[in-house]
């Protein structure tokens, strides 16, 4: 999971968008590895960034242990549920 940190004047559609958290979805094999999707709590692939962009405008605050990249043996991201321990 990641946390939008950074939002820059070049990038007006992202300026409300400081603090929410996504999920990374799997990768597209069409669109390779660079491109990053970021996967909302509902599920939604919503919005894709290249690896750069996680680097310098996102948080990390959680990684996965997945190893099938492209989800080819794995279910669809599904909705977020909360932790109400959390």
């Amino acid at each position: 999971m990641v946390r939008i940190l950074k939002v820059t004047k070049h990038q007006p559609a992202w300026k409300n968008c400081k603090g929410k958290i996504y999920r990374i979805g799997y990768y597209s094999k069409q669109d390779g590895l660079d491109c990053v999707w970021l996967v909302d709590d509902d599920g939604k692939y919503e919005e894709a960034v290249d690896q750069e962009m996680i680097k310098t405008h996102f948080e990390i605050l959680e990684s996965s242990t997945e190893t099938d990249l492209f989800g080819d043996s794995r279910p669809i991201i599904g909705p977020r549920i909360s932790d109400p321990n959390k």
